[in-house]
């Protein structure tokens, strides 16, 4: 288990949570024009990505194994598949 492969599941767990939550909320997003939707979808994935950022920035400054496992379970992250 390498810090690059936790940081992208960790990454592609995040993106899969936002693709949930925007399906999930369709219905209450129907009201908006496709370019509202299309900004109201922006600004959900940036705010995903900035909430990313810390722990990816915190793997980049500590690889130890230690460290990954906790990241790994504390968000129940699948490494094999971002591998």
């Amino acid at each position: 288990m390498s810090a690059s492969a936790v940081s992208r599941a960790l990454e592609d767990r995040f993106e899969a949570i936002r693709r949930a939550e925007v399906q999930r909320l369709r219905r209450k997003l129907s009201g908006l024009s496709d370019s509202e939707r299309s900004l109201a979808e922006a600004i959900i994935a940036d705010v995903v990505r900035a909430l990313a950022v810390v722990p990816v920035q915190a793997l980049a400054e500590n690889s130890h194994r230690k460290a990954l496992e906790a990241v790994v379970r504390l968000f129940g992250l699948d490494t094999k598949a971002s591998s």
